[in-house]
């Protein structure tokens, strides 16, 4: 399995992450876009499963495992490119019942092992993630020590759960 680290807090400002995005990767090479992406959640007995649907066009099928006890987490997961999303949710509903979607509008500034997400969800907001992936988690450590002190987060504003946990939770209220 693969893993990341990973934080996501509530932001103000998009044009100012944006900045503070850009100026974390100076000098460095890193890709920059955006995408509308909807994740359809599935009631699964362990771990958490997911279908991503990217631009309506193309998807991955996502499964992962992490602890919602901090605002920091760690993530075991595993992709499988989806190239027919429609098709593969119509199996899926047929096999587990659809617990959530989320729709959101991701701008994404990426390298190969650092993802930092700028999130605007529907019914929810907009927020920042953090994702290091990782073979070294000292190496993931000091990175995200990095990102949180370039962009000035303060821990205690870190959510715990995922956008399917927010929105779930907005619902039962």
């Amino acid at each position: 399995m693969r893993r990341n680290y990973e934080i996501k807090a509530p932001v103000k400002s998009i044009s100012s992450v944006r900045e503070s995005a850009k100026s974390f990767f100076t000098g460095k090479e890193f890709l920059h876009y955006t995408e509308h992406q909807e994740d359809i959640y599935y009631r699964v007995k362990n771990g958490r499963l997911k279908l991503r649907i990217v631009n309506s066009s193309y998807g991955t099928l996502i499964f992962y495992n992490r602890s919602s006890r901090t605002g920091k987490r760690i993530s075991d997961y595993l992709l499988s490119p989806a190239p027919e999303p429609a098709e593969l949710s119509r199996i899926l509903n047929m096999l587990f019942k659809e617990l959530v979607r989320v729709k959101k509008e991701r701008e994404i500034f990426r390298t190969d092992e650092i993802r930092i997400h700028i999130d605007s969800v529907s019914g929810l907001g907009k927020y920042l993630e953090f994702e290091v992936i990782f073979n070294s988690f000292k190496k993931a450590e000091k990175t995200m020590k990095g990102l949180t002190e370039h962009f000035g987060l303060d821990e205690k504003f870190f959510i715990k759960g995922s956008y399917s946990d927010l929105l779930l939770n907005k619902k039962e209220k």
